[in-house]
């Protein structure tokens, strides 16, 4: 008999809560498939089985807290007996029907900053379980597709794998550049919705970028006249309103609000090999600008007010249900090639729900992008222990004056929201104009 253990899931994990049981006792299961979710104080992270057999025993309910590498299963032959449960422990107090089949659950953690898609991180995960059958997901990682665009046929139009199958069939005929393939992957866009512009129709990255993402999310219900509709909270959305206020509260925000002409910018990104995002190229200017001005790459101390030699950007990464930051690390010693392709892995690993502890943690400076939902300007609260969020807009042409006369320019606002306990307003609004000058220029 196998001793399935709740795994440690980064140095500073020291207890989590299984939120959902994948398999229930007496499945077949083999090593690698997905097992079991677990809840820590940021994200849900789907466990694989450490061994094949039948799944004997669950000896853990879901949501009870109990610290890593506690034995929350048994795995053996169909005819083995069980051991002693009681040496087991808290652990065994698991009810002994089979478990639940997957339900609705949060696939993220949220940190304290709006939701963002931008094109080289961004998109919802692929854990949409509720929508999405895991033989779906799984499907849909090998034909490199997002199973969310696929319509699902199965109960309560829930995607099945069948239906994975079909959408990856329907874009076998689609011409598409190979860089537009996988940007149009990162944004959730349906290609099949997309119409080309390059030669005989092909579709290009710019075709992309204009395109309206067409990720699928959870039906929403309709509510009836003089009907109220209680939502129970989940654990994800219990943290979120924790540290949204936590955040909000503690921390005096105040905000400054710059335009930046993206011309050079737009350029950039064209003569480059890479194609990086737009999102990539202001987290690299973000840096550059960080480097100049230590005291927004701070913290609070209680006591003292901490200097950060390194710059970990997070980049605030939508998921159906929440919210999660991947952590960039270093970001001041990384070329511009270099931060896109790091971007793109952790997006990956988002959208797969497989990020770990130490990828979203230890964040000093966040990045939040409503431009790709057509955002003009918003506000963003402080994800902690940042001092401070930049709120990044949608490149949109506008028509402006340069040198008396009317020109039209692709123009994008940023905002930074900033702690005054922190940062003061004077510094706060040099670290913005030093940022417009580097956008603007775009010599990296």
């Amino acid at each position: 008999m196998q001793e399935v253990k709740l795994p440690q899931m980064g140095q500073s994990v020291e207890e989590a809560s299984i939120v959902r049981w994948i398999k229930s006792e007496g499945e077949t299961i083999n090593q690698g498939d997905p097992l079991f979710a677990i809840q820590t104080d940021k994200a849900e992270i789907e466990c694989e089985a450490p061994v094949s057999g039948v799944l004997r025993k669950i000896l853990l309910d879901t949501d009870v807290t109990v610290p890593v590498l506690t034995v929350v299963a048994l795995v053996g032959t169909p005819d083995e007996p069980l051991p002693d449960l009681s040496k087991y422990g808290t652990a065994g107090t698991a009810p002994k029907e089979a478990a639940p089949a997957a339900t609705p659950s949060p696939s993220s953690v949220p940190a304290s900053a709006p939701a963002e898609l931008p094109s080289a991180a961004p998109t919802a995960a692929l854990s949409e379980d509720a929508f999405v059958s895991p033989r779906a997901r799984k499907c849909a990682a090998e034909l490199h597709v997002d199973p969310r665009l696929a319509t699902g046929t199965g109960a309560g139009g829930r995607i099945m794998e069948a239906d994975v199958e079909a959408y990856a069939a329907s874009l076998e005929g689609i011409k598409v550049s190979p860089a537009a393939k996988r940007l149009a992957e990162s944004r959730g866009v349906d290609l099949t919705r997309v119409k080309g512009s390059g030669p005989g129709g092909r579709i290009t990255v710019d075709d992309v970028e204009h395109a309206e993402t067409k990720v699928k999310h959870a039906p929403v219900k309709s509510i009836q006249a003089g009907q109220i509709n209680r939502v129970k909270l989940s654990p994800m959305r219990k943290i979120i309103a924790q540290r949204m206020a936590d955040s909000f509260y503690s921390a005096p925000h105040y905000y400054v609000t710059t335009e930046i002409d993206m011309t050079a910018a737009v350029k950039l990104r064209k003569s480059t090999p890479e194609k990086p995002s737009f999102n990539d190229i202001i987290m690299f200017a973000t840096a550059r600008a960080l480097q100049e001005y230590p005291a927004v790459n701070s913290r609070w101390a209680g006591d003292a007010i901490e200097e950060v030699g390194d710059i970990n950007l997070g980049l605030a990464v939508a998921l159906p249900t929440g919210l999660i930051v991947p952590v960039v690390r270093q970001v001041q010693n990384l070329t511009l090639a270099q931060l896109s392709a790091e971007c793109k892995r952790l997006a990956e690993r988002a959208r797969t729900g497989k990020l770990t502890p130490d990828e979203y943690q230890g964040n000093t400076f966040t990045i939040s992008n409503l431009g790709v939902f057509g955002v003009d300007h918003f506000t963003a609260i402080i994800n902690q222990p940042d001092s401070a969020i930049l709120a990044v807009g949608q490149i949109k042409d506008r028509p402006v004056v340069i040198d008396g006369g009317i020109h039209v320019r692709p123009i994008m606002k940023m905002t930074l929201s900033s702690d005054h306990r922190v940062i003061d307003g004077a510094v706060a609004a040099q670290f913005m104009g030093r940022l417009k000058e580097i956008l603007e220029a775009a010599e990296f």
